[in-house]
């Protein structure tokens, strides 16, 4: 947290105190002992001394390394287009779909929907401050860095490391299963009622075949995974347009993809999974990754921003229009043509967004001698079967499973972020050391040295400056994540349980 410049071509740094915060200081060649320090413009000319580090700070790697793993990951370097779709296609899937079904007065289900959009930004700019905190573009090794900072934590290292990938491989197949079940469900009235199998397994399988050369792709780098979540948003665009059609004729069009699931899928909570996403910080460092020239690091951090901040926006003003298409009672049903072009679109919205969905899943662990024998992707394959499994449910269980997707993605989404972010700010030690805005300044002696910082009241006062309004963002920022993690997180898990229970 550096200070803005008293005069150039030197600006004054932070205090890192290496002894009170476990870590080194960021600042090479200085002395990490002085209240502050001159840094040269030269030593960081990226003007962000925060930003982010993709590797290890305890382990330095060769850049090239860090190149090479960035490219092997499902989410490696992408444009910032790219990033764009992968950050609105989230959004334009099953809770947009149900939105129209939502049994609320407009007026408040647009301030609902408004709330969530935010929701949804806030969310995603915690995630984002996180990851430049800590220095760290992984999910994992922000758990880490709040839950088992430090040495001697091997043990609970390893557990997190499990428990997160743990949750983010259930997250998603039980995603990309709900998804597939609703594809089925508003494909099935289409079909012959007399087939060789049940129509909902010849359906699930057809999908499945279709949906399998995108999900066996290395990345969601590759054009026909791209080009298939584009054709998802567009198809989402195209139920839209029938939407409006039956709307302006006044006819009923319920959605058959709400048909399995569970109880708590009604009202509010619809809404806020509509906003649910799960992979800003992958995003973010396929962005950081695409940089080449260490200049546009700072421009680069700010685009994200920016287009996150677009795509919620763009995703709020899509969503919108379906607050008023509800019809009315006793109204007419559509033409076959329209029942039939609204399933298309329907189900090609949601199954072309499953390859996507599970290529960035974990992998199911499969024994080293199993993968010595044959070059298969043996756990890709597992992670499909499984998912095919889940959507095959019957209707009780997988009112449940989707129940559990559900409080799933509410968590990850609207909790863990604030929860985190709560830890790391208030109940760990600081990652460095500023000089406190009620520190008085100190008085020269004879024997100090002109160039010494620590009597340059000039450097003091703009430091002082510079903590006053950071406090002012803290409280604000504290204010908003206390108000998302109880109000709005536990209010939303009181009211499952008791949706659960029986109560109301």
């Amino acid at each position: 947290m550096a200070s803005t410049s008293p005069r150039p071509p030197s600006r004054p740094a932070s205090l890192s105190d290496s002894g009170s915060s476990g870590r080194i200081s960021p600042i090479n060649g200085y002395d990490s002992s002085a209240a502050l320090i001159l840094v040269p413009d030269s030593a960081d000319p990226s003007g962000a001394p925060f930003d982010i580090d993709i590797s290890s700070e305890d382990e330095e790697e060769d850049e090239d390394e860090q190149r090479e793993r960035l490219l092997a990951s499902p989410v490696p370097p992408l444009s910032s287009p790219t990033v764009f779709l992968y950050l609105l296609a989230p959004f334009l899937k099953l809770g947009a779909t149900l939105v129209a079904d939502v049994q609320m007065r407009r007026e408040a289900e647009v301030l609902v929907l408004l709330g969530f959009a935010g929701l949804a930004a806030f969310t995603r700019q915690i995630w984002y401050m996180l990851a430049r905190y800590v220095r760290r573009a992984d999910m994992e090794e922000i758990v880490l860095e709040a839950f088992a900072r430090g040495r001697g934590h091997d043990t609970r290292r390893r557990l997190l490391r499990y428990v997160v990938r743990g949750n983010v491989g259930v997250l998603r197949i039980l995603l990309a299963a709900v998804y597939l079940r609703a594809s089925t469900d508003a494909l099935i009235p289409l079909l012959p009622t007399r087939l060789l199998l049940p129509s909902n397994i010849t359906t699930t399988l057809l999908l499945a075949l279709i949906i399998l050369p995108l999900y066996y792709s290395p990345s969601l780098g590759k054009a026909k995974v791209v080009y298939a979540t584009w054709t998802s948003i567009a198809a989402f665009v195209a139920w839209m347009a029938c939407m409006a059609y039956t709307h302006a004729k006044g006819m009923v069009t319920a959605q058959a993809s709400s048909s399995s699931l569970g109880s708590l899928w009604e009202g509010i909570p619809v809404i806020a999974f509509a906003f649910t996403t799960g992979s800003t910080i992958p995003l973010y460092a396929s962005l950081k990754g695409d940089v080449q020239p260490e200049l546009l690091k700072q421009k680069r951090s700010k685009s994200f921003k920016l287009l996150s901040l677009i795509s919620v926006a763009f995703a709020f003003l899509l969503i919108l229009p379906l607050v008023f298409f509800q019809s009315p009672n006793h109204s007419p049903s559509p033409t076959s043509t329209v029942r039939t072009m609204t399933a298309i679109f329907s189900a090609a919205a949601l199954s072309l967004a499953i390859p996507s969905i599970l290529i960035t899943s974990p992998a199911l662990p499969v024994s080293f001698a199993m993968r010595r024998l044959t070059n298969f992707p043996i756990s890709k394959t597992l992670v499909y079967v499984v998912t095919i499994s889940l959507s095959l449910c019957p209707q009780p269980i997988f009112g449940i499973l989707s129940d559990v997707l559900l409080v799933l993605a509410f968590l990850s989404t609207y909790m863990l972020p604030a929860f985190i972010h709560i830890i790391l700010h208030n109940f760990r030690r600081p990652l460095s050391i500023i000089i406190p805005p009620s520190t008085p300044a100190i008085p020269r002696t004879a024997s100090a040295s002109e160039s010494d910082s620590r009597y340059d009241e000039l450097l003091q006062r703009k430091e002082r400056t510079l903590q006053r309004r950071r406090l002012v963002r803290r409280i604000v920022w504290d204010i908003g994540v206390w108000t998302l993690l109880v109000p709005v997180g536990g209010g939303g898990l009181v009211w499952a349980v008791g949706r659960i229970a029986g109560q109301w």
